[in-house]
């Protein structure tokens, strides 16, 4: 057996440990942020179009994640999507939704 003072080093060694596991398991998700242009069709059948900003963990992904942030804000059936990555941009929160300026 060790003695006090190195059963108490390891525990408190072991309590950081833990707390940093903790803190990262709390903290939100990161991706990058991406710019998307996605279509939809309105009530009266005409092809619109709809920007967003997602932010997603990978490029394979962020066609869904626009995808689903457009259906938020579209009046009807988002048809697709296409994504480009925002340059000089840091990392963003993981889901981060919004719409931006009208696509040309």
């Amino acid at each position: 057996m060790g003695t006090p003072s190195r059963r108490s080093r390891r525990a408190a060694r072991e309590g950081a440990l833990l707390c940093a596991a903790l803190a990262l398991a709390c903290s939100p998700e990161r991706g990058t942020p991406y710019l998307c242009t996605c279509t939809f069709v309105t009530d009266f059948d005409d092809d619109s179009r709809l920007s967003v900003e997602v932010c997603s963990p990978s490029d394979a992904r962020a066609e869904g994640f626009g995808r689903g942030c457009a259906q938020t804000h579209a009046p009807g059936p988002v048809s697709g999507c296409t994504c480009s990555g925002v340059p000089g941009r840091g990392p963003c929160e993981l889901n981060a939704c919004r719409t931006t300026a009208a696509a040309p």
